[in-house]
C-alpha cells in the first residue's frame, strides 16, 4: 500500500469578505490530501494493459514444460539411470563412486555448474520482463521488488522443480538398481532441491551484477527482496535485448550473430603481439592467442574435458564401469573442445573470403583443430596414466579413446562447418538441425565402447571405418561450404 498526494484543484481565492455560513464556495475547494493506492492493484490493472491475458498462458505453458518435463525423466531419465548401476557389479561400482577421485569429480561438476549459472546470469538473467512493462511500469514511483516479483518467481519456482526432479531421478535410479537404500530417495531429493535454489540465487545474483550497482555483495542470496530492487532498468533491457538476439539466432540457424552480441571486450592479454611466419604455424599461434584474451574460453573448455576424459577413460578401463557411462562422458568432452574451438568457427563464419595468409580451406581448418587436439590428447593421456598407475589399462582401450578422439574431432568441424537451414525453419527441424553432429559423436561413440566392453574386435573394426567416413565427411563439409560461399 502506498501513499501518495492527490493532485490539487484549483486553489482559493485571496481572503473574501465574511458570506452567508449557508453558502461558501471556498468550502467546496478540494485540497491537497494523502491518499492509499494498492499497488497489487495498479500492478494488476497495468499488465492488462499491456499484457492482456499473457499472464495466465504463461502460466499454463509454465505448468505444461512441468509435466512433460516429469513424464521426459519418468519415461527415459530414470530408465537410463537405472542402465549406468545395473549393467555391472554393484559392489565394484559402489566402491569406485565412493572414491575420493569420484567425489571430487562429483564437487567438481556441481561447482562447473554453478559457475555456467553466474556466467549465464551476466548476459541473460532470471528476470527479464518484456520491453513495454520496463520503459512504462519501472519508472513509476512503485516497490521495484514488487514490480519484478512475478518473474521471479518464474525463474525460483523453475530451478526449485529442475533440482528435485533430478535428485528424484538419481535417487530412484541407486535405489531400484539395489545399489542404495529407499532413503537415498529422500537424501538426493533434498540435495538436488537446495542445489536448485542455490542455482537460481546465483543466477540472480549475477544478473545484479552485470550492472555497476551499490549494493553486489554476496548477502544478496538472501536478501532476495533488496536484490530485485538493485536491478538497473538499463540493464534489463541489455537482457530483454540479449534474449530476443539468442533465440532469433537460434531459430534462424545463424549462431553467428549471438557470438558477436554476446562478445565480451578483450582485457587479458592485450599487449601480446602475433609473431610472423609460416602459415600454419601463424594460424596455431593466433589460436594460442585468443585462448590466452578469452581465459574464461580455456578454462570452461579445462573443465569440461577433464570430465569427459576422466568418465570415458573409466569406461573403457574399468571393468566394473558400465558401458552406458562412456555416453554420458562423450557430451562434455565434444562441448570442452569446442569451447577450444573458436579459430575454427571463425573460419566457418568467414567462409568464402580470399585467405590472407595464402592457405587453403583444408589446411586452414587443420591449423584450427591443432591446439584443442593437443589440449585434448593431454588430458587424455593424464586420466590414462591414471588408470595405468591403477593397474588396469587394456590394449583396446588405447586403441578406442583414438577412435574417440576423431569422433570428437570431426563432429566439431561438422558443427563448425554446417552452414545454414534449407528447410522450412521450424523449432523441432533446427533442434535436430543443431543436435546432428552432437548426436553422431554420442551414437558412434557409445557402439564403440559397448564393442570394447563385449571383446568383440571384428564389429569394431566396421565401426571404426565408420569414424573415418564422419571425418571424411567433416572435411567435404569445409570443402563444400567453402565453394558455395565462393560462388
Amino acid at each position: 500500500m502506498s501513499k501518495r498526494k492527490k493532485p490539487a484543484g484549483p486553489q482559493p481565492a485571496p481572503e473574501a469578505p465574511p458570506r452567508h455560513p449557508a453558502y461558501d464556495p471556498a468550502a467546496l475547494v478540494p485540497t491537497a490530501t494523502e491518499v492509499d493506492y494498492d499497488d497489487h492493484d495498479l500492478l494488476g490493472q497495468a499488465d492488462w494493459v499491456i499484457g492482456g491475458d499473457a499472464a495466465r498462458k504463461a502460466r499454463q505453458q509454465g505448468l505444461y514444460a512441468g509435466y512433460v518435463l516429469f513424464l521426459g525423466a519418468l519415461v527415459y531419465g530414470l530408465p537410463i539411470v537405472q542402465a549406468v548401476f545395473r549393467t555391472s557389479d554393484a559392489s565394484s561400482l559402489g566402491e569406485q563412486l565412493r572414491s575420493p577421485v569420484a567425489i571430487a569429480l562429483l564437487v567438481a561438476s556441481v561447482a562447473a555448474l554453478l559457475g555456467a549459472v553466474v556466467f549465464a546470469g551476466r548476459f541473460r538473467g532470471p528476470v527479464v520482463p518484456p520491453m513495454p512493462w520496463i520503459d512504462l511500469v519501472l519508472p513509476v514511483p512503485l516497490d521495484r521488488a514488487l514490480a519484478l516479483r512475478r518473474w521471479w518467481r518464474y525463474a525460483a519456482v523453475g530451478g526449485l522443480f529442475v533440482g528435485a526432479l533430478s535428485g528424484l531421478t538419481v535417487g530412484a535410479g541407486l535405489a531400484f538398481a539395489h545399489v542404495a537404500g529407499v532413503a537415498t530417495i529422500l537424501v538426493t531429493t533434498l540435495i538436488g532441491t537446495a542445489l536448485g535454489v542455490l542455482a537460481t540465487r546465483l543466477w540472480l545474483w549475477s544478473q545484479v551484477r552485470s550492472w555497476p550497482g551499490p549494493d553486489r555483495g554476496l548477502s544478496l542470496l538472501w536478501r532476495v527482496p533488496d536484490a530485485l530492487r538493485e536491478l538497473h532498468a538499463e540493464s534489463l533491457r541489455a537482457h530483454s535485448a540479449n534474449t530476443s538476439t539468442m533465440a532469433g539466432s537460434a531459430l534462424t540457424g545463424n549462431l553467428r550473430t549471438a557470438r558477436l552480441a554476446l562478445t565480451r571486450p578483450v582485457r587479458h592479454g592485450r599487449s601480446a603481439r602475433l609473431r610472423a611466419g609460416r602459415p600454419f604455424g601463424v594460424l596455431v599461434r593466433r589460436d594460442i592467442l585468443g585462448l590466452r584474451r578469452t581465459p574464461g574460453a580455456f578454462l570452461s573448455g579445462l573443465g569440461l574435458t577433464v570430465l569427459g576424459g576422466a568418465i570415458v577413460t573409466w569406461a573403457f578401463t574399468q571393468p566394473a564401469a558400465p558401458s552406458i557411462a562412456a555416453t554420458i562422458g562423450l557430451l562434455p568432452l565434444y562441448l570442452g573442445f569446442g569451447a577450444w574451438a573458436e579459430g575454427l568457427r571463425l573460419q566457418a563464419d568467414n567462409v568464402g573470403t580470399p585467405s590472407l595468409l595464402g592457405t587453403g580451406e583444408v589446411t586452414e581448418a587443420v591449423a584450427h583443430v591443432t591446439v584443442p587436439t593437443v589440449l585434448t590428447v593431454v588430458v587424455l593421456g593424464g586420466w590414462v596414466g591414471v588408470a595405468a598407475a591403477l593397474g588396469s589399462l587394456p590394449v583396446s582401450a588405447g586403441l578406442s579413446l583414438w577412435l574417440v578422439l576423431v569422433l570428437v574431432v570431426a563432429g566439431n568441424v561438422l558443427a563448425a562447418f554446417r552452414g545454414s537451414p534449407t528447410f522450412v525453419l521450424r523449432p523441432q527441424m533446427v533442434a535436430i538441425w543443431y543436435a546432428v553432429p552432437a548426436v553422431t559423436v554420442v551414437l558412434l561413440g557409445s557402439i564403440v565402447a559397448v564393442l570394447t566392453k563385449a571383446g568383440n574386435y571384428t564389429w569394431l573394426s566396421v565401426v571404426s571405418w565408420l569414424v573415418y567416413a564422419v571425418l571424411a565427411w567433416a572435411v567435404s563439409k569445409v570443402r563444400r561450404l567453402t565453394y558455395l560461399h565462393r560462388a
